[in-house]
């Protein structure tokens, strides 16, 4: 399915624009929040005109009554609508501090509703199973119930308060205010290569993102890079 292309309000990109001048001038928590706040409502528009096409496009072709239409978890997360998700994510690196990748899978039920790498550069271990959990944090509706399940311990006990924020803080403070943006979330171990079908998935996802890291990190210009897909068919 094609989806016509999303125009951006003026307004909002020159927002972005200026608080990313601003970011770039003072880089200060409350000047990441502004651009952060920013994309999010730049995002919010696009989403909501990618769910209005999508609503129609479900219109058009949509069975009898009876038939088997989009099922409920895929309907609310298009719609940008807060619900419970399944935040399964994990991180990668190429040798520890070296080029990383995180990678995330959100469900619903048992319908996978978003899956997503990025190449996030050289990093350590920890950071990228850190930004993987915020990644996929905000790739959800705001105001959602979550459950977040990875393999790192480090992670899972850092939020249960067993271990102490000592190292990688601004990478914490990130984590902070995705999970802020939701009404509750919950951490959870899973054991990593243990045949945790959504977890290899993840896994594999942050590998693609170290891959692309350790090419990147070959190029002149690019140095970091991303991907996520919306419902698996559709990439917006």
């Amino acid at each position: 399915m094609q989806i016509a292309a999303v125009k951006s309000s003026p307004s909002l990109s020159d927002n972005i624009v200026r608080a990313a001048l601003a970011w770039h001038k003072v880089p200060t928590c409350r000047t990441r929040r502004a651009l952060r706040e920013a994309v999010d409502a730049l995002v919010h528009q696009r989403s909501r005109a990618v769910a209005d096409f999508l609503a129609k496009e479900q219109t058009v072709s949509e069975p009898p009554s009876g038939g088997t239409g989009a099922s409920t978890a895929n309907a609310t997360f298009r719609n940008g609508d807060a619900g419970r998700f399944a935040l399964v994510c994990d991180g990668s690196t190429i040798r520890n501090r070296g080029p990383s990748g995180c990678g995330w899978v959100v469900t619903s039920g048992d319908a996978v509703v978003c899956e997503g790498f990025k190449a996030i550069g050289y990093a350590t271990n920890q950071i990228a199973e850190i930004r993987a959990v915020a990644y996929g944090l905000n790739d959800l509706p705001q105001g959602s119930t979550v459950d977040v399940h990875t393999d790192s311990l480090y992670v899972v006990k850092t939020m249960r308060g067993q271990f102490q924020k000592g190292m990688n803080l601004e990478h914490w403070d990130s984590l902070s205010d995705a999970i802020n943006r939701h009404g509750l979330v919950n951490f959870h171990h899973v054991r990593g290569h243990a045949g945790h079908r959504m977890n290899e998935l993840a896994d594999s996802l942050a590998k693609k993102g170290s891959t692309l890291s350790q090419r990147n990190s070959k190029s002149p210009v690019n140095r970091s890079a991303s991907h996520s897909v919306t419902e698996r068919a559709n990439q917006f």
